[in-house]
């Protein structure tokens, strides 16, 4: 015959022996917590890896991409080589020739001192025509001086001897020729969150003549916005990453303590 135990008798029960049970959810706490610890650390470790993987192949695709700033400057922008150099080094293969001459020259330097970022930049000035009607002749060395100044281009330029003086021959002479350039390099992040904010570079010139037809870039694997410039959330995530072994420690010790002055005092 089933006997119908009272709720009394079950609350009783549970009052004698409730040391084990608090020993089982003090248990239950303590794996579920290292648990929950570990599986972050390798789901942190296996998205920047795989972050760090997927901005390093962009880059080495990524061609030169133009735009004006608001200074009506033209631009040149290319994704940065982010990657351990002996890992450049073993994986040269993948690199154009550029590339390839960055890490050779990052190397050198690193003999002497720890690089945070470079690059290498290629330039070219192009003139398609000069032409000037500002001229000044001189009758008695039968000459021609062209100069002029503008924003982009500044000259002096004199022909001698137009008309041949005997077996005197014609003679040009650069006094001056000078194109003035202001050329600004930024590093920063793409805003892209969804790759992880690249690092990209870009190179401006303030002379129409001169083009950034090459650029190549490298900044360390460590440089990412989530440590450099973190929001508010990601810097709460940061401490507990810096902190998060004392922090399980203390946590651990915490709960285990006080299961076992629990157990010593009833």
């Amino acid at each position: 015959m089933l006997k119908i135990i009272s709720m009394n008798k079950i609350w009783e029960f549970l009052k004698q022996k409730n040391y084990l049970i608090i020993a089982v959810v003090i248990l239950v706490m303590l794996v579920l917590s290292l648990v929950i610890y570990f599986q972050h650390n390798s789901i942190v470790k296996l998205k920047d890896k795989y972050t760090t993987e997927v901005n390093y192949k962009n880059a080495l695709i990524d061609s030169i991409h133009y735009y004006k700033n608001k200074n009506n400057e033209v631009v040149a922008e290319k994704l940065t080589l982010q990657e351990n150099i002996k890992f450049l080094q073993t994986n040269n293969a993948d690199l154009s020739s550029s590339q390839k001459e960055l890490i050779k020259r990052v190397t050198e330097i690193q003999k002497t001192s720890y690089t945070i970022a470079a690059a290498l930049i290629q330039t070219k000035v192009s003139l398609d025509s000069l032409r000037s009607n500002k001229v000044q002749i001189n009758s008695k060395d039968t000459s021609v001086t062209f100069s002029d100044s503008t924003k982009n281009l500044k000259y002096d330029i004199k022909v001698k001897y137009v008309i041949p003086i005997g077996l005197i021959k014609p003679e040009m002479k650069f006094n001056t020729f000078e194109l003035p350039n202001k050329q600004f390099v930024d590093f920063f992040w793409k805003d892209n969150k969804k790759e992880g904010y690249p690092v990209a570079f870009s190179v401006s010139n303030s002379n129409d003549y001169f083009k950034t037809v090459n650029i190549e870039s490298y900044a360390i694997p460590e440089l990412k916005k989530v440590v450099v410039k973190p929001t508010g959330w990601q810097k709460i995530g940061n401490w507990f990453k810096s902190t998060g072994n004392t922090v399980m420690k203390v946590t651990v010790g915490a709960v285990a303590g006080a299961g076992i002055l629990y157990l010593l005092t009833h």
